[in-house]
């Protein structure tokens, strides 16, 4: 066995008897083999001399029923909380979304079906076009005009 492996189960073993879960016997052995490792020694006798902090949390016990009640009362504002918000907001947002959609699709419907049937043109692919790309320059001219005007002065 190597070192590395030697001193993982040392700590182990510490780990364990600060638990309480070696004999007395295994402990002696366990001081025995901490012998030629005075660093886990000095941690062993560290841990194992800590002071016993029960004292001071004995005058802070609570009533398991306080507990459990004062916790469970939390709890239920809690859901109360997560019900109220989840509920209509939720709703009402997934449903606005659905009809300003339904709207938005009607509206581009119906507008595109006033503009075509306001020209006089049967072939609605080149009305199409026509509306992408007009065929009379003659706003787009008369607006250059004007700023050709505009910067002559």
């Amino acid at each position: 066995m190597n070192k590395y492996k030697i001193r993982q189960k040392l700590e182990h073993e510490i780990i364990r008897a600060a638990d309480g879960e070696l004999s007395a016997t295994e402990i002696q052995e366990l001081e025995l083999k901490l012998e030629a490792y005075p660093e886990l020694k000095q941690d062993y006798i560290n841990i194992t001399e800590l002071p016993e902090l029960s004292g001071i949390y004995s005058q802070y016990q609570f009533e398991s029923s306080e507990v459990k009640s004062g916790v469970s009362q939390i709890l239920n504002r809690i859901k109360i909380l997560e019900q109220s918000r989840n509920g209509f907001a939720d709703v009402s947002v997934h449903w606005f979304k659905r009809y300003a959609l339904a709207a938005s699709v009607l509206f581009l419907a119906l507008t595109s079906g006033f503009y075509f049937s306001q020209s006089n043109s049967n072939d609605a692919e080149f009305t199409v076009e026509e509306l992408l790309y007009p065929m009379d320059d003659s706003d787009g001219e008369t607006y250059v005009l004007y700023l050709e005007q505009l910067f002559e002065e």
